[in-house]
């Protein structure tokens, strides 16, 4: 059997992680770090997580450019198990918000082979959450 779950995983959740999809671990692993403020952790680098936006002086489309640059960034640099990656805003109703962003990357399996991944994340008052496209 395939161990798809990352090393936290399999160190928290035990065996279970061992039957985790692997795609399932990576949005796992994509929702705890973009969830997390850069420098709020003192055992990971300073740079992991994305900046904290709220004290940012822009306009909305400044802020949608400024995350998907961000997102982009952080998932380059700390999640080894996608490439080519590129975040680009999805379009939501006028007045909201909440704000959607699609990640389409290749991801490289554990057997090295390169496939499609596609995901969302959304974000709302309530916090991050990711979903398959």
């Amino acid at each position: 059997m395939n161990m798809a779950g990352s090393l936290y995983e399999r160190l928290v959740m035990g065996e279970q992680a061992m039957l985790m999809d692997e795609d399932e671990s990576i949005r796992n692993h994509l929702e705890r770090m973009l969830g997390t403020r850069q420098g709020a952790l003192l055992t990971l680098p300073d740079d992991y997580g994305l900046p904290d936006l709220n004290d940012l002086n822009m306009s909305r489309s400044e802020l949608q450019f400024h995350c998907c640059q961000a997102i982009e960034t952080c998932i380059d640099k700390y999640e080894p198990r996608l490439t080519k990656v590129k975040v680009t805003q999805e379009r939501i109703e006028e007045g909201s918000f909440d704000m959607v962003f699609s990640i389409d990357a290749l991801k490289v399996d554990s057997k090295g082979q390169l496939s499609n991944w596609n995901n969302k994340v959304f974000v709302d008052g309530k916090g991050l959450k990711m979903k398959r496209t």
